[in-house]
């Protein structure tokens, strides 16, 4: 009989991003599973969830996507007897932790659906926490979920996209740029205090472009950012392609494979631009510890606001930024995307 493992995780975008190295770690310890993902729809509505970036591939096989917050008890009832029809063996708990009250409910439930075994519920303080890799850089979220589920790096970790797909992409970047090169540009992002704003977006903007005026831009993002990037784009001279709200997270990503580079928010489109090997120059606040959001690589020009480093909890979970990411300087943002042309 084909074992069955669901597996927790909320979030949008740039969580399943992140949750990929130990998704992949769990389909090579388990090859003959099938795989689950209970999810959640996103609280902020303008995020796409988890589902529209992974999709049904060789990698998941089904979803469950509570409402925001959970829902009442009506909709707990419905996907209750939803998973148990779905009946898993396992469940492994792949989310950031809740709070430990949170954490009991949520293993009641999980015990109400049937599941015996279930693994990575972190109660315990060591995997709530984020380990220091260096004085003032911590470990990735990808790396606390494989040190929750005590498995490695995979060798491989990369979203399968179909032929469809990528012919689809091609020709949504020839709309605009043939033979031309272009950046890709999200300002997007869920909370106020990780918006670098209108007036830095927009020096820097009008710089880059002044430097290289047949540069083209690939606006990425949410439908309610399209305004707002095209305004921003306004003095901008090359070509511009807004896709925001016009492409799924999937076609997104392989429009950005091509760009010379990432510029923008910490957001789920930073993610999925490292996840196509394009280096981003990415402005974080001090939300979370240095390091714990940051993209995957290393050819990425990271700003933070480091002298808030250590005032900011190691708690997973944790969040205080105030207005933390307006210490970035326009200059030096220019200065990191003038290197990534050349």
């Amino acid at each position: 009989m084909v074992q069955r493992i669901l597996i927790f995780r909320r979030g949008s975008i740039g969580d399943a991003v992140v949750s990929l190295p130990a998704l992949f770690g769990i389909r090579d310890r388990s090859p003959q599973a099938e795989l689950g993902i209970l999810t959640n729809a996103p609280i902020m509505g303008r995020a796409a969830d988890i589902k529209s970036m992974l999709g049904h591939t060789d990698l998941i096989s089904e979803y469950f996507s509570l409402p925001p917050g959970g829902g009442g008890i009506s909709s707990m009832l419905r996907f209750r007897s939803a998973i148990k029809l779905w009946s898993p063996d396992k469940l492994i708990y792949l989310s950031e932790p809740s709070s430990i009250f949170s954490l009991v409910k949520e293993y009641l439930f999980f015990k109400a659906c049937g599941i015996a075994q279930i693994e990575a519920i972190p109660f315990a303080q060591s995997v709530r926490e984020y380990l220091p890799k260096s004085d003032k850089l911590w470990e990735s979220e990808s790396d606390r979920l494989l040190r929750a589920v005590g498995l490695p790096w995979p060798e491989r970790f990369e979203i399968n996209f179909s032929v469809e797909e990528q012919n689809q992409a091609e020709n949504i970047i020839a709309e605009k740029f043939i033979d031309i090169s272009f950046i890709a540009l999200s300002i997007g992002g869920k909370l106020p205090d990780k918006d670098w704003g209108d007036v830095n977006w927009s020096f820097v903007l009008e710089n880059l472009s002044a430097a290289n005026p047949s540069l083209g831009l690939l606006l990425i993002g949410a439908e309610d950012e399209s305004a707002r990037a095209s305004k921003l784009a306004q003095k901008w001279q090359g070509p511009v392609l807004n896709l925001c709200g016009k492409t799924s997270p999937r076609l997104s990503a392989l429009a950005m494979k091509q760009a010379i580079f990432y510029l923008g928010h910490d957001s789920g489109p930073m993610h999925l631009a490292a996840l196509m090997k394009v280096p981003c120059v990415a402005l974080f606040s001090a939300r979370a510890k240095p390091g714990v959001w940051f993209p995957h690589g290393d050819n990425h020009h990271i700003f933070y606001p480091w002298e808030m480093a250590n005032t900011v909890s190691n708690k997973a979970g944790f969040r205080t930024a105030g207005s933390s990411i307006l210490s970035i300087k326009r200059e030096d943002v220019i200065e990191a995307c003038q290197k990534l042309q050349t």
